[in-house]
């Protein structure tokens, strides 16, 4: 079996093996003892997503080097979108193929449900469990056991075009923004349609006010709904009816669909084009994750500046952002688990996960990794460090979440496009009841 599955990822999935692993090593946990291998060490298989490899490949470096002769990672970097597929072929099969995967937060949920993952809650203490922020600690349980550990975190921030709003004649003080007090997004709204009206009389330069960085995507669209009070899902994690029917979402996809109409928020762009947008001065105000500015300096893009998103007048204790990214969590098919969570806790909570934020930019999903050091160098972290204790919201917890991005997702994109808000939360319900009774 494992020669068919390791063939099928080769020739299909164009998956690169790469054997690597620091310093100081967690505590030991009290897990069953693994089979030796030949040279005395046990080799752990690792799959993960290509998207994380720079830092996981250097933290599996760093662990290799601390393990010498005790454990050795062998990691495989898979494409993004074949990361669920592949995971999906070998865990209904109950493959040991791989002792360690990627899962990506909001998927803990379904993978749990299904069986994919296996408890952490033996190996994991308390302690050790406080390390993570509490929104990392949210995302990494599903009915009260924990399932998986994160690698690092995501936050919404809201970027500005300087040129754009010098060009306009319009000074605004973002410095005196603070997470206690910031802009509204009616405000918001404003300035940039003031801004448009001057750079773009005519509308025939293409330039917008605001946009969203993943336009048409659950995990930064539905802030707008959380902003007026709405939840992702109820708390059972199925219900839908009375959340996207309910005023909350009701009033938030009117709002945006009458910007989208005003032209304040693009139409027609997708979600992979909008930096570009931004950075060749075509919107004015860009909401975006902190892993932004990497991008903004690649492409040689500095004229621009950061703050807080803005919340909606008359709910200033309802402003929510963004967060989570991928966490690893270990096969219940594995013959190694010992060897297994010790990775684990080396690269998500003690030096590996050092190795992986520096190298991977990540906002930290360790309280402690938030160092003077870190905000001087990346100033824009102070805003995720701010939002992870504030404001930050796991997306939808359910073990139908893939069925639920789809919906939403759709949800977004039709009253984008001029879908009846009312009329399309009915046909969101309707597929997510339907596609929910599997999991009942």
């Amino acid at each position: 079996m494992k020669k068919v599955l390791s063939l099928f990822l080769a020739l299909m999935l164009a998956v690169s093996l790469v054997g690597c692993g620091g310093d100081s090593t967690p505590p030991a946990d009290d897990g069953g003892s693994d089979g030796g291998e030949a040279d005395g060490a046990v080799t752990i298989k690792l799959m993960m997503s290509q998207t994380q490899q720079p830092g996981v490949s250097a933290a599996v470096e760093a662990f290799n080097k601390a393990y010498e002769g005790k454990y050795v990672c062998e990691a495989d970097y898979l494409a993004f979108d074949n990361v669920f597929e592949t995971l999906e072929i070998l865990m209904s099969s109950q493959s040991s193929e791989y002792d360690v995967f990627a899962a990506d937060g909001p998927n803990i949920a379904a993978y749990a449900k299904r069986g994919y993952l296996a408890p952490l809650g033996s190996y994991i203490t308390e302690e050790e469990v406080q390390m993570l922020t509490p929104p990392m600690q949210e995302e990494a349980f599903y009915n009260g056991e924990m399932y998986g550990v994160p690698m690092g975190d995501s936050s919404l921030v809201l970027y500005y075009n300087k040129a754009l709003l010098e060009q306009a004649g319009i000074t605004y003080d973002f410095d005196a923004i603070t997470g206690e007090n910031r802009i509204s997004w009616e405000e918001l709204v404003s300035i940039a349609k003031e801004a448009q009206s001057k750079l773009d009389p005519d509308g025939t330069q293409g330039i917008f006010g605001i946009e969203f960085q993943q336009v048409g995507r659950t995990y930064q669209m539905n802030v707008l709904a959380n902003d007026l009070g709405g939840a992702n899902i109820g708390s059972d994690g199925f219900t839908v009816e009375g959340i996207m029917d309910g005023e909350a979402w009701q009033t938030a996809l009117k709002w945006y669909q009458d910007q989208v109409n005003d032209g304040v928020f693009t139409k027609g762009i997708n979600a992979s084009d909008t930096s570009s947008y931004f950075m060749s001065g075509k919107i004015i105000f860009y909401l975006g994750t902190t892993a932004m500015p990497g991008t903004f300096d690649s492409n040689g893009f500095t004229d621009y500046g950061f703050t807080y998103v803005p919340y909606f007048e008359g709910h200033e204790k309802d402003v929510t952002t963004s967060c989570g990214s991928w966490t690893v969590g270990m096969n219940p098919y594995s013959e190694k688990a010992e060897a297994a969570v010790e990775f684990i806790k080396y690269l998500c909570l003690y030096d590996g996960s050092d190795v992986y934020i520096d190298v991977s930019g990540m906002v930290p999903a360790l309280s402690r990794q938030f160092t003077d050091e870190l905000l001087a160098a990346k100033p824009y972290l102070a805003i995720a460090q701010y939002e992870g204790a504030n404001t930050a919201l796991v997306r939808a917890i359910t073990p139908g979440f893939n069925e639920y991005a789809t919906s939403v997702n759709a949800l977004w994109e039709n009253v984008r496009n001029g879908a009846d808000p009312a009329q399309a939360a009915a046909d969101c319900i309707g597929e997510l009841n339907t596609a929910f009774m599997e999991y009942q």
